[in-house]
């Protein structure tokens, strides 16, 4: 039984440290919203957010509590989420719910991280149309 609890601490210490490849990272991300995003990672999970704008005079801010886990090989890390959002919309005022799911690459020995991911959003109180379920986007992040 020692033996057994030795290699899962083993394990689950190795997984934490593969899917932590950076501690912060800041960037930017283009899709249906275009903007500056932080990122702090703290193992296997990551707390990401965002300020950003779209075509048609949308303004939000945005924070997300993400789950990371490696996969396909080394430097990938499937992550997903949810968070909410403070918006304005040509006046109109509102805030939200999201949700993301994507895939990110860090390169090795080079400081930057690849990703791709999808946001939908919802509105909890009404920005007129920010209604959002096509927002795909990919970023760029710088990490240290």
């Amino acid at each position: 039984m020692k033996k057994f609890m030795v290699m899962a601490a083993l394990m689950v210490a190795t997984l934490t440290v593969s899917a932590q490849e950076y501690n912060w990272a800041v960037g930017v991300r283009g899709g249906a919203f275009n903007g500056l995003t932080a990122k702090k990672n703290n193992g296997s999970n990551a707390l990401e957010f965002g300020a950003s704008w779209s075509l048609g005079n949308h303004l939000r801010v945005d924070g997300v509590y993400e789950w990371q886990q490696p996969v396909i090989t080394e430097g990938f890390n499937l992550y997903y989420g949810a968070g909410a959002f403070l918006g304005i919309n040509g006046g109109n005022f509102g805030v939200g719910a999201e949700a993301v799911v994507g895939l990110e690459y860090k390169i090795a020995n080079i400081p930057l991280a690849f990703s791709l991911d999808y946001r939908p959003a919802l509105d909890i109180l009404d920005l007129g149309d920010m209604l959002n379920f096509y927002n795909f986007g990919f970023g760029i992040k710088y990490c240290f």
